[in-house]
């Protein structure tokens, strides 16, 4: 999704020019390319006009004589202007934080190694198959309970990826607020409290003024400002509104994620409940019994091949390993069993 934004504001053929600047000079389109190239600003105390607001004069009379050896002394223009530089960066940005949302699930996929894919095989499909046989089922079994605590380190690592995930996002939300003058955390609060167009228009201006340079007749240099037309914004706008929500959401679903995932690895007992949720009549006993006897990591990787596969092949290969658990006696199957993959 971050991708294709990316794509959607590089788009010029859909989208117009991405800065156009009104000046009356035979270099329009230097101009314009510098004043996209080095930036754009607005002046602070001229924020609240009514009619072109941010664009009015500078406070005092030292930026209008000398104003371009000034303007270069960026440190002083802190107080007095608001610096429009992030639209040049936008599409990179997205596409960094593209590149961040996959970390976590390239980790997971090199972790797991597709070890589920070749445990269910093609036995995920509506129907029996018919390579679900006893041989089949023993080889099974016989890899969840040889397996002991060694599919611990598989469940501790789908977890640190879920952890990731919500590090990721909210450090993704950290880099937007940043990015846009700390103006992105509370962006979506601003607009249902206050005017959506005044928000939008603070935050990502489609006016803006440029200050470049040009020789007058005697050799020295004039300082000209440019009233410059930023159509990118009315794209920027639009899909910043729709991150704010995504990003925010995706939060609360994180948090939730992991607050579940800590109930399940502390709480036996729910364990219990979501496996006899998940094995339609499974009885209470069963469903004990397992949770009691494997580890979480052994109870994990079951739980996952549930979402998998057949339903009735699930069940039975829950209830042959509630069988065998339960039969203390039992050798019906031998660690050394290896699932024919």
């Amino acid at each position: 999704m971050l991708i294709v934004f990316s794509i959607l504001i590089t788009s010029k053929q859909y989208f117009g020019d991405p800065i156009n600047c009104d000046v009356k000079d035979d270099r329009k389109n230097v101009i314009d390319t510098y004043c996209w190239i080095f930036g754009t600003f607005r002046i602070k105390n001229s924020i609240s006009e009514d009619i072109w607001p941010g664009l009015g004069n500078y406070p005092n009379q030292r930026f209008s004589n000398n104003a371009w050896k000034e303007i270069m002394k960026v440190s002083e223009l802190d107080d007095v202007i608001i610096s429009q530089k992030y639209y040049q960066w936008v599409c990179i940005v997205l596409c960094f934080q593209a590149l961040l949302f996959y970390i976590p699930r390239y980790l997971w996929k090199t972790w797991e190694g597709g070890r589920l894919r070749l445990l269910v095989k093609d036995l995920g499909s509506p129907l029996v198959s018919s390579s679900w046989n006893k041989h089949y089922k023993d080889g099974l079994i016989s890899y969840i309970l040889a397996g002991k605590y060694s599919h611990n380190l598989y469940s501790f690592r789908f977890m640190l990826c879920e952890f990731l995930n919500l590090i990721n996002v909210i450090g993704q939300i950290l880099l937007m607020d940043w990015f846009l003058n700390y103006q992105f955390s509370n962006y979506g609060i601003s607009l249902t409290t206050t005017s959506a167009f005044e928000t939008m228009n603070r935050v990502f201006p489609k006016l803006t003024k440029c200050t470049y340079g040009k020789f007058g007749p005697s050799g020295s240099v004039e300082t000209r400002d440019a009233l410059c037309i930023l159509p990118i914004n009315v794209v920027n706008e639009k899909l910043f509104i729709f991150l704010w929500f995504w990003f925010f959401l995706l939060s609360g679903l994180s948090v939730l994620s992991i607050m579940y995932r800590i109930i399940v690895l502390f709480v036996p007992r729910f364990r219990v409940y979501l496996l006899m949720a998940q094995v339609h009549y499974m009885s209470r006993s069963s469903a004990e019994v397992i949770v009691k006897r494997l580890s979480y990591g052994d109870y994990f990787i079951l739980y996952q091949m549930g979402k998998n596969l057949n339903p009735l092949i699930y069940k039975d290969l829950v209830t042959g390993i509630a069988s065998t658990l339960m039969d203390k006696t039992s050798s019906s199957y031998n660690p050394e069993i290896t699932i024919p993959i």
